[in-house]
């Protein structure tokens, strides 16, 4: 038995298989493997947009495959930019970024705005849109229009393997989701201040961008649903750091306004698109022959997986906050799923299997959020088409922006603000605790491992060093918090090792006991 702080004894429950050697081996030989399939993954996705097979929202014959891949390169390592320096803005609240102008210069000057008044939170509002927007370009512009069998030189594929790896992107979404997203996320997790300063422009490409966006307003609806659920769940705003507040005059109500009514009309265009299989989702292999009333539940299946995987994420790193002893008896299934994300290394392990499925929903919503055809031309049923011009249908449509927008505010932004509200009752569920396992699951497959060497390599060839207040228990960061909780929990942790330790992989096997935590 474990005994917890309070004197009551904790229940042991399994999670040894962490640390069988069949699962070290298993785990050390992902790092090779999944390499050599994000190698591979890249190779495909950049010969194919060379060979023009690709479907980005516009005609190729005023393209150039160089400019095309030029630009897909570009967005990836502005999404790489948008996902590290988020972790960074985000951890460094806690933490005086003053004292180290000195030593992190870029870091401060960044740190100095968005750390200043209710910023940190137009900084996420507007990033998330940034970030959705990105990410549905790239799987445009590196998605396949090609649908006979894929060849490179004289390898032909399969009509199998075609429709699996090059149609349906699942090469894409790993090159995606490995150097695209987690690598940045996991020097930035462990590194905050080196990872911050490492980025050359960072104050341009990223925090000036992401408050711009904000300022425009398309997403101020999350702000309209935020005020809502604090009135029911009976939260006084005006307890809360006076400094942060947001400036609530007529200008911010007439963007929650507008925010709304376009997020509205999105949902009417994007629903109408694939009733009448206007959309990707009428369009491609596997995909030609959905009926409309199908293609809409898929979209609103896609929809929940990812408000599931962002509210997850808020609520695990929320409760790394709250005293599990407020409610462990009210709500056990909440306490389990804790005990799960906090045991050995499964915070790193959740990350990287939340991000692949975020990735995964992100490149279907993109699919079946857009409409199909190129400059301005819908494709699908067209006789009762609203006429909103060419113009609008491109700029608009195609390109994916209002169905960016759309899922940014239902399926990311929403979500986040109701987790963070609620984080207990909306992870006191089994569908999140079966999510949790299945990312868990899927980061132990190793199918984006690949982002593990990656990482210790740019850490290495950068010199990153460690924070300044890393282990420093009295700056309460996502680190120290988690490791509070675990204290708190009774659950055991290596010595010297913190939840985001890029190095925790190799370190947290050598362990010289075991804590169980249970899965069911």
């Amino acid at each position: 038995m474990v005994e917890m702080n309070g004197g009551e004894p904790e229940e042991p429950r399994s999670t040894a298989i962490q640390d069988h050697y069949c699962a070290i081996a298993w785990r050390k030989g992902t790092y090779y493997w999944s390499t050599a399939l994000l190698i591979f993954a890249l190779s495909v996705v950049l010969y194919g947009i060379g060979m023009q097979w690709n479907n980005p929202p516009w005609e190729q014959k005023d393209s150039h495959p160089a400019l095309e891949i030029f630009l897909f390169l570009l967005i990836m390592w502005w999404i790489a930019l948008l996902e590290g320096c988020q972790i960074s803005i985000v951890g460094l609240q806690v933490v005086n970024v003053e004292d180290y102008k000195d030593e992190y210069p870029r870091s401060w000057k960044s740190s100095r705005l968005v750390h200043q008044g209710p910023n940190v939170e137009r900084f996420l509002v507007g990033r998330q849109f940034l970030l959705i927007f990105n990410g549905f370009l790239a799987s445009k512009i590196a998605g396949a229009k090609r649908t006979d069998d894929f060849y490179m030189g004289d390898w032909t594929w399969s009509s199998e393997a075609t429709d699996f790896f090059w149609s349906n992107s699942v090469l894409l979404m790993i090159v995606i989701v490995a150097p695209g997203q987690l690598v940045t996320q996991l020097l930035a997790c462990d590194k905050m201040l080196g990872f911050f300063e490492l980025v050359h422009g960072a104050y341009y490409t990223v925090v000036l961008p992401c408050l711009f966006v904000e300022s425009l307003g398309l997403t101020h609806m999350s702000y309209l649903l935020k005020d809502v659920l604090c009135k029911v769940a009976g939260i006084d705003e005006s307890e809360a750091d006076p400094e942060k507040k947001m400036n609530k005059n007529f200008f911010f109500y007439f963007r929650c306004f507008y925010s709304t009514a376009i997020v509205i009309f999105s949902a009417v265009l994007i629903g109408k698109g694939l009733y009448y299989g206007q959309t990707g989702a009428n369009k491609g292999v596997g995909w030609e022959n959905l009926p409309g009333w199908a293609a809409v539940l898929i979209a609103l299946l896609f929809l929940f997986i990812m408000a599931c995987a962002e509210g997850l994420q808020v609520s695990a790193l929320a409760l790394a906050k709250t005293r599990t002893s407020t409610f462990k008896r009210t709500r056990p299934l909440a306490y389990r799923t804790t005990q799960i994300l906090y045991a050995g290394r499964n915070m790193q392990a959740f990350m990287v299997g939340r991000q692949f499925f975020v990735a995964m929903m992100m490149v279907l919503l993109a699919k079946v959020t857009s409409y199909a055809g190129k400059d301005g031309v819908l494709e699908g049923r067209t006789d009762d088409d609203w006429g909103l011009g060419k113009g609008f249908n491109e700029g608009a449509l195609q390109t994916g922006f209002l169905g960016a927008l759309f899922v940014c505010n239902v399926a990311q932004l929403a979500s986040q603000v109701t987790a963070s509200i609620f984080p207990i009752a909306l992870i006191n569920n089994r569908v999140l605790n079966w999510l949790l396992q299945i990312m868990l699951l899927t980061e132990a497959s190793g199918i984006v491992n690949s982002c593990w060497p990656i990482a210790w390599a740019v850490d290495s060839l950068a010199g990153l060093r460690k924070d300044p207040f890393d282990g420093d228990s009295d700056v309460k960061t996502a680190s120290q918090n988690i490791k509070d909780r675990k204290a708190s929990m009774g659950i055991p942790s290596t010595k010297g090792v913190g939840p985001f330790d890029l190095h925790q992989p190799e370190q947290e096997f050598h362990m010289d006991y075991t804590y169980k935590v249970g899965y069911l």
